[in-house]
């Protein structure tokens, strides 16, 4: 080699490496029934399909598919006899769930921890006789004895003092969980490829679509049952890779890609591993590739703001101190209160919801070009803190499509977004639940306690239309929340199911997207409806129309000013205020001769739309009308309450008589 040429080789190796670039995946065909699976059909021989999200099934899980007679058909999944201690430790896993949530909670609230010792406890009794159970081995024998030691030693080696909270006890339940099921646990993007040796399908790794794993499966068709290998490593979690069969009892899994957890405007949420070539021995189950492996059972998590932990950084929260700075906010200006960790990506085109049993705003916004997660994201009131509950899990390939989201259920048996969520959810205060009704279907619940959705129910008839997410507005009121349609009809929340409100009198014009809403006015048990017709150009007439909901009589009122209504830019965030009997716009009217934008509010007492002068860190932004606000009124504080597409907070303490009150 010429001394030129070594030198090019030297630079090439010393030159910067350039990084995979992050990308989105390419969007998937929502009209299968089951998307993101993998199948493998061997000529004149099995075939086996796996993974995947059914959209129809009530955990999201399609489960394990072999084609009889050129049909595929769900596999009758035999082995019942490690089902009894697989379900206990499933309750194990949810009974630390609800522990770390109520530990979360609490510190979100107080900056301390709870005193959980009695709790904590209890459950590590359940968790040794489980363990010393699986470690006996009951009546099993085989791999089922083997897999229940494995799951028992797991359970052994990964325990925490007994009055301890162990911050990954949900997911030791659930990983030695897995070791007793009949299949492999659901997944995504993770291919099959059949060894003609072994006779054996293997699968490595997928996208749980919160995490990646790395663990190694074989399906025997002979036996028509899985196999969970453990082999000494493994190559890093991954999904999306490519597995080939050799022909020698050798599998090579090349690609796949990790999380980028990038929160950049549509930005690339993967890139590619590019770590080479792995091969598996399938009989010797060992894996060998062009570095050292990582242990089996890993998972890859998105980090940062993606992540729970993020917003546990830092000072414990202080409900003294900012208790302090809302007493001494001023009158009539908007004040941001500047948490010290926001959530991401931006959550565009919806509301905001108070809670006040626990003291909770709760954001279920995104979709289209926005946050596509199934995550609620909680701000504490008490301490100016965001929280995120759980791990962020985006919908492979459908992040930033308008209205392309999956329907039904994913793994962890939450909802997808919908293209927005506009006003279609709210907090009831009976059964101290969120609802989300948005889907066509479905209605689901969500516990702020336990920071995750807890189930689903049938929607009737006259809610479920398509595309009913853009319309379907959600109020709370004492009696149950109030759902209304683009029919003009009413629902009231009873549970289990929505019922319709007989309605006379008057027609009740139906609710329009980004332009109406509906409010309650608690002083005299009525709703409030403001609508004008779909489009920007389209100007507000300045009536509002009235619910009684003694008598379920519809009327309408035409206020005074309401010629001069049509400067309101934004109906979509007016709230009831009953300490000063008005309802508040969450939007300015354009600039007065001062330059100023006033905002506009209802006098329900004088029956009339009067402005107010409101200065500060306007969350309506310079053009007045911000579709991604959410506002809320605070009865227990007296305050408003508003957030933004970037998850900024904004507070207000009005006082009218200080607002220079007039006619609009």
């Amino acid at each position: 080699m010429t001394r030129s040429a070594l030198l090019a080789v030297l630079f090439a190796a010393l030159a910067p490496q350039d990084k995979p670039k992050p990308y989105r995946l390419p969007s998937t065909d929502l009209k299968q029934r089951v998307i993101w699976g993998s199948t493998c059909e061997v000529p004149d021989g099995p075939s086996l399909a796996f993974g995947g999200e059914d959209q129809q099934a009530d955990d999201g899980n399609p489960h394990t598919r072999i084609k009889l007679d050129g049909q595929w058909k769900p596999l009758d999944l035999k082995g019942a006899s490690l089902r009894g201690e697989e379900e206990v430790l499933g309750f194990l896993r949810d009974s630390y769930r609800r522990l770390l949530a109520k530990e979360r909670f609490h510190w979100f609230q107080t900056g301390e921890a709870p005193n959980l010792t009695g709790p904590l406890i209890e459950l590590s009794k359940v968790r040794n006789n489980v363990t010393l159970n699986l470690e006996k081995g009951k009546d099993l024998a085989g791999y089922e004895l083997a897999q229940a030691l494995r799951a028992g030693e797991w359970l052994k080696s990964h325990r925490t003092a007994a009055n301890d909270l162990d911050a990954q006890g949900d997911i030791n339940c659930e990983i030695a969980g897995a070791m007793l099921g009949m299949e492999p646990p659901p997944r995504a993007l993770s291919p099959i490829a059949y060894d003609a040796a072994t006779k054996l399908f293997v699968i490595f790794g997928g996208d749980h679509l919160d995490y990646l794993t790395n663990d190694t499966w074989v399906f025997d068709p002979a036996k028509q049952r899985w196999f969970q290998r453990h082999p000494a490593d493994a190559p890093p979690p991954r999904a999306n890779h490519v597995l080939k069969a050799v022909g020698d009892g050798k599998i090579v899994l090349s690609g796949g890609y990790t999380y980028t957890s990038s929160t950049d405007y549509c930005g690339g949420q993967f890139r590619d591993i590019g770590d080479g070539e792995w091969t598996y021995d399938v009989a010797a189950d060992r894996w060998s590739g062009p570095a050292k492996g990582v242990a089996p059972e890993t998972r890859t998590y998105r980090t940062g703001r993606l992540h729970p932990d993020y917003y546990r950084q830092g000072p414990p929260p202080d409900p003294k101190a900012f208790a302090e700075r809302l007493s001494a906010l001023p009158a009539n200006t908007w004040t941001l209160t500047k948490p010290p960790h926001l959530p991401a990506l931006n959550r565009d085109w919806g509301t905001a919801v108070l809670d006040p049993d626990r003291d909770l705003i709760l954001r279920w916004s995104g979709g289209h070009s926005a946050h596509g997660g199934t995550d609620v994201i909680q701000y504490h009131l008490a301490t100016n803190r965001w929280e995120l509950p759980n791990p962020v899990e985006f919908p492979l390939g459908q992040l930033y499509s308008n209205t392309d989201y999956p329907e039904g259920v994913n793994f962890n048996k939450r909802p997808w977004i919908t293209g927005h969520t506009y006003q279609n959810y709210g907090y009831d205060p009976n059964f101290k639940e969120l609802l989300f009704a948005g889907r066509n279907e479905h209605c689901y619940t969500y516990d702020p306690t336990l920071g995750d959705w807890t189930g689903r129910f049938k929607k009737p008839k006259g809610m479920s239309y398509g595309s009913c997410f853009y319309t379907l507005t959600i109020t709370s009121t004492p009696q149950g929340l109030v759902c209304w349609t683009n029919e003009g009809k009413l629902f009231r929340y009873q549970e289990p199911e929505w019922k319709e409100i007989e309605l006379k009198g008057a027609k009740l014009p139906g609710s329009v997207v980004d332009n109406s809403t509906m409010v309650h006015d608690s002083k005299r048990d009525r709703l409030l409806f403001l609508r004008k017709s779909y489009g920007d150009k389209a100007e507000y007439d300045g009536i509002l129309h009235v619910v009684d909901l003694k008598s379920g009589e519809v009327s309408a009122i035409a206020a005074a000013g309401k010629e001069k209504a049509g400067a309101i830019p934004y109906l979509c965030q007016f709230r009831y205020d009953p300490a000063n009997d008005l309802l508040l716009g969450g939007c300015t009217l354009p600039p007065d001769a001062d330059g100023f934008r006033r905002t506009p509010a209802y006098d329900c007492a004088g029956d009339r739309w009067v402005s107010l002068k409101i200065g500060g860190d306007d969350p309506s932004g310079k053009k007045g009308r911000n579709v991604s606000l959410g506002m809320m009124w605070d009865a227990k504080r007296k305050l408003f309450w508003a957030v933004d597409t970037s998850s900024n907070v904004y507070v207000l303490r009005l006082d009218v008589a200080g607002a220079d009150l007039k006619p609009i």
